[in-house]
């Protein structure tokens, strides 16, 4: 049984940045994944002309590390930026509508009442916190009033995080708002605060995607030398060893058992909790209790001359009180260049969800007319797509609901029992690629100090002590 410093088991975008910023320092790494291709469910399709992405499309970052990353890694001059006119659409009332981004234009919209507007500018005078574990809903209202919920978070939280906004905890799903509100007491206290400091890039965050789609950044991380990366790999078995864990694993050429001094586990949490049930039966349970909303996307591509709508904006979401069978659809080709083909569009949808989660149990054909159902009138589309392909995930988003931080702790305090075994999945600490990428270089960073522990334990006895990085030295 051969010996190797750091095993992850996942070669999705949590378990690849993990690696990459481990790689970063010199750390060799084995990344096992049990698919034959890499990137979970982060998957870029070419066909016909159209580009689409299985799951995550684009980056919105205000993160200086994954600009570094991505510097690193030589995309820089392979992003494609996001144009700074592109509206947002919100579907109000039956009807598009353009989402304002200033105060100014909050005053002038017609999304909100004048009642709903003071309101929502009367936020700096509310005063409490509100109960630990509150949900989202009870959070906005508190803060903004049922208007602000209604018309502009729900549909956030129930389209982009395929979650109930009545059942996502909000410290977990909007964990920027409640720091501002617990540092500053007001939300619009500490973006007045933030702005004038010129703290972050706090409204002013980088959108952006690839020449080559999401895919290009899954590849470039991959290839950072010092990554060896393991397809087909099924693993059996995970157990404690005096050197740290045992990973006992088939593949399609036998079997595969190994000693790590450093264990991740970077895939779903149910998969983890299977792993682990033998080792601590309570540790597995919480990570079994975790649910996830299965999520359709449907990529679609007409003739741009079959759409009267202008496709001036990135997308629009939609509300649970509109009763759409769509949660939400991004106008690819405006946001991006290359997307369909010339006098072409692509239009992304995204259907299921928390909100309807038995979509996925429809045949394709069901489930595609209703998808184009309800685009046909928003855009007036007066023709068939010309492509259409079909992407579902049963286990989609990881839903932050009920009280969700305190399950984490739970979590983690179960994880603190067991040295050299780490977790790092998209159920905590944020779904997406900016936070997976952040996630990954703090797990990064705890594993390297584990390591240097235990280089400088073992430099008592041996004349050739690892070398590693500090975690100061960590980029």
């Amino acid at each position: 049984m051969s010996n190797s410093d750091v095993i992850i088991i996942g070669a999705g975008i949590s378990g690849l940045s993990t690696a990459w910023w481990l790689a970063q320092q010199g750390v060799k790494v084995e990344v096992w994944e049990s698919e034959p291709t890499i990137g979970g469910k982060i998957k870029t399709t070419t066909e016909n002309g159209y580009l689409s992405e299985s799951a995550a499309g684009l980056l919105v970052n205000f993160r200086p590390e994954i600009d570094r990353l991505i510097k690193h890694c030589g995309l820089t001059s392979a992003k494609q930026q996001r144009p700074d006119n592109l509206k947002r659409y919100v579907l109000h009332q039956g009807q598009l509508c353009s989402v304002p981004m200033t105060f100014a234009g909050i005053a002038r919209s017609p999304l909100w009442s004048h009642r709903g507007k003071l309101r929502m500018l009367a936020e700096g005078l509310v005063f409490g916190r509100g109960d630990r574990g509150e949900s989202v809903s009870q959070f906005i209202k508190r803060r903004f009033g049922p208007e602000m919920l209604d018309t502009a978070i729900d549909p956030f939280v129930s389209g982009t995080l395929a979650s109930d906004p009545d059942l996502a905890e909000a410290a977990s799903v909007l964990p920027r708002l409640k720091t501002l509100e617990n540092r500053y007491g007001s939300i619009t206290a500490g973006i007045l605060v933030n702005k004038l400091w010129k703290r972050r890039r706090v409204n002013h965050a980088d959108t952006f995607s690839f020449h080559g789609g999401m895919s290009q950044l899954i590849e470039a991380m991959a290839a950072a030398p010092g990554i060896c990366i393991r397809r087909n790999v099924t693993i059996r078995q995970i157990e404690p060893d005096q050197n740290g864990w045992q990973v006992h694993a088939e593949t399609p050429y036998g079997s595969l058992n190994q000693i790590t001094r450093q264990l991740v586990m970077s895939t779903p949490a149910n998969t983890s909790a299977q792993l682990l049930s033998e080792i601590d039966r309570e540790l597995s349970q919480l990570l079994g209790s975790i649910e996830y909303a299965p999520i359709a996307v449907l990529h679609t591509g007409f003739d741009r001359e079959q759409i009267t709508h202008p496709l001036d904006g990135t997308g629009f979401l939609v509300a649970k009180r509109d009763r759409l069978n769509l949660n939400g659809n991004l106008w690819m080709s405006s946001l991006f260049p290359r997307r369909a083909p010339a006098g072409k569009t692509m239009l992304t949808s995204y259907l299921g969800g928390a909100r309807n989660p038995g979509k996925l149990d429809l045949p394709d054909d069901k489930l595609i007319t209703h998808g184009l159902g309800g685009l046909s009138r928003l855009l007036g589309i007066e023709d068939t797509p010309e492509y259409v392909r079909l992407d579902r995930h049963h286990k989609g988003l990881p839903l932050y609901h009920g009280q969700y931080q305190a399950k984490l702790h739970k979590i983690n305090s179960h994880l603190s029992d067991y040295s050299g075994l780490h977790l790092c999945g998209n159920y905590a600490g944020g779904v997406s690629v900016r936070e997976r990428i952040y996630q990954g270089k703090i797990t990064a960073r705890q594993i390297i100090q584990k390591l240097h522990a235990q280089g400088n334990n073992q430099s008592c006895t041996s004349q050739h002590k690892p070398v590693y990085a500090t975690p100061a030295r960590l980029l």
